[in-house]
């Protein structure tokens, strides 16, 4: 093949790449000053390096977890199962949420067939259907139900697109079961994640995969590059993404009012890499993730005025 020849099926390709439409339509975004120290509170620690995995290989990306008065802790994973943890770690399969394939939890592709539920009562909010329903929170005071729609655009198995594009298309509200009405609390959120209730308030945890150490990741530095982000999101398989983004463990701890207590660690992600939700329960911490291949958990819990304690 001549040099001219070459050139111009590069430039046939070029142009090709240019013409294809990209899935996401990102906004310019910069970050305001420094990323926080590691300091004080968030001084580096291998606390988390105390805990150890259950259920490895049967639980496949407990996202999140919950508790009975009888002392039973229930997840779902990634494959559509929800299962109930007892209190001497007996591990019970309840049901299948969506089809029973053997295909579920190999792929974000199945998510819909595999983890569907069966029904819901509501499907939108101000007239914006729901795509990315997240955490929830019911308020022991008044029954109301406070839940975060992380993406009014994207799904959770495209939450790496709804990361890159980064325009604060979520959501928190609430759903009252008295009158049955939904409320938008809050609107324009970088992805909402989880929700904590503290004496008949709530905080909201907003989670983007941005925590620098001592060059900014990938992500924050194509941020305020539109053009870039879109071109990338046409040539660059989604899986891909994974390999860019720190493999570091970290847990906040926070007051009553809102301020940084203190932190869990893993810098070299032994016990865990990718953390989706902390849920306490009888002395032992259990960490939330859609991508490990088990149930990582800690022995500790917080004492009276907010101090961390642990269990060595």
């Amino acid at each position: 093949m001549s040099k001219r020849s070459l050139l111009a099926a590069l430039l046939s390709v070029a142009v090709g790449v240019y013409l294809l439409p990209s899935p996401i339509d990102p906004k310019p975004h910069v970050l305001k000053g420094p990323p926080p120290a590691l300091e004080g509170p968030l001084a580096v620690n291998t606390l988390l390096q105390k805990g150890r995995r259950l259920f490895v290989g049967k639980l496949h990306g407990p996202e999140s977890f919950t508790a009975d008065e009888e002392g039973n802790v229930f997840t779902g994973t990634v494959d559509g199962k929800l299962w109930r943890i007892a209190p001497d770690d007996s591990l019970t399969l309840l049901t299948h949420m969506g089809q029973d394939l053997p295909e579920c939890g190999s792929s974000t592709d199945y998510e819909p067939v595999c983890g569907r539920p069966h029904g819901v009562r509501l499907d939108r909010a101000a007239g914006v259907p729901f795509s990315f329903l997240n955490g929830l929170e019911i308020s022991s005071q008044t029954g109301i139900i406070y839940f975060t729609d992380s993406s009014s655009r994207w799904g959770r198995r495209h939450v790496t697109l709804e990361v890159i594009e980064l325009n604060s298309l979520g959501r928190l509200l609430s759903f009252d079961p008295q009158t049955g009405s939904v409320t938008v609390l809050l609107g324009d959120l970088y992805m909402p994640n989880g929700i904590a209730l503290d004496h008949g308030t709530f905080l909201v945890g907003i989670t983007t995969p941005r925590f620098r150490k001592i060059t900014p990741p990938f992500l924050d530095m194509i941020a305020p590059y539109p053009a870039v982000k879109r071109f990338l999101a046409k040539v660059i398989p989604l899986s891909w993404y994974r390999v860019l983004l720190p493999r570091y463990a970290l847990v906040l701890e926070l007051g009553s009012d809102g301020g940084l207590v203190g932190s869990l660690q893993d810098p070299e992600a032994r016990l865990t890499w990718a953390i989706s939700d902390v849920f306490q329960h009888r002395g032992r911490t259990y960490l939330g993730s859609t991508t490990c291949p088990s149930c990582p958990s800690w022995r500790g819990g917080t004492s009276d005025d907010g101090q961390l304690m642990t269990e060595t």
